[in-house]
């Protein structure tokens, strides 16, 4: 995987899927996610679904596939993500939210 320290999700002139897949990789519980490198959405929602509803895991995907206008099965709740999340997780999250342009 790749552990680049250049965030470039932040980078508005970048393609999107390039964007959402630089978010989804620093999220801690998608270390082991299929489909992030290299980025293959197919593969990534497939894997999403063996993780199980309600894992944070689920929530940070559920996240990644709404940037990318797809429409997860229950949308992105924030505040359930929220509640599971590492601290990690957390702040990741709270980064992107800081940065994100569309």
């Amino acid at each position: 995987m790749r552990q680049s320290l250049i965030r470039d999700y932040e980078n508005p002139n970048l393609p999107l899927d390039t964007r959402v897949a630089s978010l989804a990789r620093r999220f801690p519980c998608l270390a082991e996610a299929v489909g992030l490198d290299p980025w293959t959405p197919e593969f990534f929602g497939q894997w999403l679904i063996e993780q199980g509803e309600n894992t944070a895991s689920w929530h940070a995907g559920q996240l990644i596939l709404s940037l990318l206008g797809t429409q997860p099965q229950n949308g992105f709740d924030a505040i359930a993500a929220v509640r599971v999340w590492s601290d990690s997780d957390r702040e990741v999250f709270a980064a992107w939210a800081r940065t994100w342009r569309d």
